[in-house]
Parts: structure tokens; C-alpha cells; sequence
């Protein structure tokens, strides 16, 4: 899995308008916790976050606060609902030597035999949690849907990531292909045809 580094500074908890003077300056409050970590309140700049929320890849991110670097993922996130862009940002620290859970893109690729018949592809989800050691992560689940027919699905529990557990429920359906009129419609001719 891709690895980014984010440069922090520390911020000191306090009023509302604190938070807005750190925005303003074009800096997002964000907090580290978890994984024995002592509670970190830490400011990284907008235009850094952006390389971590305005992407559809996950990353193991390394936040640099005063030269000492805290692995961590990104674990949720704020947004301004005028301006769509991130006001709170929490970081759930790792540990190198243990499993860790991370939601992680779905490739999904191949012309569906489905498609060639009329249905038409429905996605469910982007990404899928997966559980694992930090160097077995991938950065992407590749799905091939090639021979995928009309009306079948691909669950989350179908899919296989070496070294690693899927931790999605495994009835979440990653895609689909839906029946259309078309593909009704092709179906019926075909079985006229052979008759």
C-alpha cells in the first residue's frame, strides 16, 4: 500500500474561534488517537489534505509533527457543507507489526458478458475493508467481471485478497449487472431461436 507523508504543527484546544483562526490561516484541526498514542491535537495544512480526501486511492499516511513521524490512516472526516471542503480531520494511529483495517479501492475491469446482452452495470461500493499486515495491504482490489451474466452480482464475501481478510459484510454487493428492457428482450429472442 502507497505510503504519504503529511507535515504537521501542534494546535492548542481551544474556543470555536481558535478553530476558525486555523482555518483561516488555511490550516485543517485534526487529532491523532488510538493504538496507545497520547491524544494528539495537530493542524496540517488544507492543500495537504486535499491529497488524502480528494482521491479515491487509501493510503497508510506518516504525519510529521516536530520530526517525529506517527503512522496512522485516515479515519474520518468533516466536510463544510457549503464549500464541500474538510473542516475536521481524525487519524487513527497504526502499529508497523500489527494488522490493521482499511477501507480499499475496488478495480472493477472486463467487458461483462452481461453488458454485451443488454443489462447494464450497477456498482454498489468503492471500496471495500480489509484486514491485514501493513505490507500484505494492496492498493487496490481488482475485480474481473468479464464473465459475469445478466442478473448476477459480486459480493464482497467472493472476494479474495492474499494475506489479508475481508471484513465487509460479505452480502455487500460490490456490483452488478441490472436486467434492462434490452437484455429481457435479447433473452426472449434467444430462447425463441431455439426453439
Amino acid at each position: 500500500m502507497q505510503i504519504i507523508t503529511l507535515n504537521a504543527s501542534e494546535r492548542v484546544i481551544g474556543t470555536k474561534q481558535d478553530l476558525k483562526k486555523i482555518r483561516r490561516a488555511g490550516n485543517v484541526p485534526c487529532i491523532i488517537y488510538g493504538n496507545g498514542t497520547q491524544h494528539l491535537d495537530i493542524a496540517i495544512p488544507l492543500a495537504d489534505i486535499k491529497k488524502i480526501t480528494d482521491t479515491p486511492k487509501s493510503y497508510i499516511i506518516h504525519i510529521n509533527l516536530n520530526g517525529q513521524v506517527h503512522p496512522c490512516i485516515l479515519h474520518d472526516a468533516q466536510y463544510d457543507p457549503i464549500t464541500d471542503e474538510a473542516i475536521h480531520i481524525d487519524f487513527l494511529a497504526i502499529a508497523e507489526n500489527k494488522p490493521v483495517q482499511i477501507a480499499i479501492p475496488v478495480n472493477i475491469f472486463g467487458n461483462a458478458e452481461g453488458v454485451k446482452q443488454g443489462g447494464r452495470l450497477r456498482v454498489g461500493v468503492r471500496k471495500v475493508k480489509v484486514c491485514g499486515p501493513l505490507d500484505k495491504l494492496p492498493d487496490q482490489i481488482d475485480v474481473d467481471i468479464t464473465s459475469l451474466g445478466v442478473g448476477k452480482a459480486v459480493y464482497a464475501g467472493e472476494l479474495n485478497v492474499e494475506g489479508c481478510t475481508v471484513t465487509s459484510p460479505k452480502k455487500l454487493m460490490v456490483c452488478e449487472i441490472k436486467r434492462t428492457r434490452a437484455a429481457v428482450a435479447a433473452a426472449a429472442a434467444e430462447a425463441e431461436a431455439a426453439k
